[in-house]
């Protein structure tokens, strides 16, 4: 019965169908985070992202903020340069970054990045927007079978 209850835990995570954007804005990105039991979710419309993150199917922080697009050399778990969009709260930058699989840039790469995608928050924009150095002052790992990514519209555009 473990088992079971097990498996059907763990079928609800694959497949983020919990995206609920507001009238006029559109599903930018969502994941699964699976030792939280959590979903985020960015939703776009007229250079806002609203961000939402949710955990045990309750919402704990969701707002509407400034959108922002970055490029980092390196962050934690993704090869080669990692990609993001974020919405700004204050001096805080609740960033999800992914691979340049995930981006389906032409030609392809192949990265097979141990985690495509992750979430992070960044104290400052200076931080958010630092190329070379990655310092979080949170993240968490979204679990690939959940990703979904509008790649014609994510990152820094």
């Amino acid at each position: 019965m473990k088992i079971i209850a097990a498996a059907l835990a763990f079928a609800s995570l694959a497949a983020p169908a919990w995206a609920d954007c507001p009238e006029g804005m559109q599903v930018l990105f969502t994941c699964g985070i699976v030792e939280r039991n959590a979903q985020v979710e960015l939703c776009q419309g007229d250079g806002q992202i609203r961000y939402t993150y949710s955990a045990d199917g309750a919402i704990e922080l969701q707002f509407t903020g400034p959108g922002a697009g970055g490029v980092k050399s390196h962050v934690q778990g993704i090869h080669g340069n990692a990609y993001a969009s974020a919405a700004r709260r204050g001096d805080m930058y609740y960033a999800v970054f992914i691979d340049r699989d995930l981006m389906n840039f032409e030609g392809g790469s192949d990265l097979h990045s141990p985690n495509p995608a992750v979430v992070q928050v960044y104290a400052s924009g200076d931080d958010f927007n630092d190329f070379k150095t990655d310092k979080p002052v949170a993240r968490r790992v979204c679990y690939p079978p959940t990703i979904e990514v509008d790649d014609r519209n994510f990152g820094p555009g």
